[in-house]
């Protein structure tokens, strides 16, 4: 993880958690690079980051400003902070397989051809990282490349849920990567890309669904292995 995107996760907790509310004025570029002892373009991809997931804007002149969001307060109740248990990454699981399919549909009816370009380049760098066995940036790149469907759909709901709950289920998939080897997931991934391609909303639909279900039974076959 770079600094940059240390920083917009840093912004974006803050957010979350109420410290700038509703339509308030973040501290300026210059203030946030001598509060934090970082870059200013770090700082400027960070805020360039947060305004893709639809949680601020930037108006010209005038600074930049928090938009209207889930509470922080309520998402952290749907998902507890600290070590999840495991019935709550089965309900987030669940969860998923229920949205995941029609975020994918709502992606590839809105997908531009730059967006396109950006998804297929996170599908490159997770073939590379599979390719390298590293299971670290699998896990992040993995994070990435789903993050980036729920951005493509210009849904700020959609973006925001998916940022909570991807964080809390990142240490599930690379767990899922330790055990099951690099290989896990990517044919999903490719068949993604393909539907993306052929701007088939039905194919999306169907692959991410089957994705979203493969996870959740992986998930509980493994804790069967560390629980039998």
């Amino acid at each position: 993880m770079n600094i940059a995107e240390k920083v917009f996760e840093q912004l974006r907790d803050q957010i979350l958690q109420g410290t700038w509310k509703e339509g308030e004025k973040l501290p300026s570029e210059q203030e946030l690079t001598e509060t934090l002892g970082v870059s200013r373009s770090s700082v400027r991809q960070a805020i360039r980051t947060l305004a893709d997931y639809g949680m601020v804007e930037t108006r010209n002149g005038t600074g930049t400003y928090v938009k209207r969001q889930i509470s922080g307060n309520y998402m952290l109740n749907i998902v507890p902070i600290g070590d999840l248990q495991f019935e709550d990454i089965v309900e987030v699981l669940d969860f998923l397989c229920l949205i995941e399919d029609s975020v994918a549909a709502m992606a590839v009816q809105r997908c531009t051809q730059e967006e396109l370009a950006e998804l297929q380049a996170i599908h490159k760098r997770l073939i590379a990282a599979k390719d390298q066995n590293d299971l670290e940036a699998l896990t992040n790149v993995d994070v990435e490349f789903h993050s980036k469907i729920a951005m493509i759909t210009q849904n700020s709901l959609v973006v925001q849920t998916y940022a909570l709950l991807l964080e809390f289920l990142q240490p599930v998939m690379h767990r899922t990567y330790v055990t099951l080897g690099a290989e896990e997931g990517i044919p999903y991934h490719e068949r993604l890309i393909q539907a993306f391609c052929a701007h088939d909303a039905v194919s999306a639909k169907n692959v991410m669904g089957a994705h979203a279900q493969n996870r959740r039974d992986k998930f509980l076959a493994l804790q069967e292995r560390i629980e039998p």
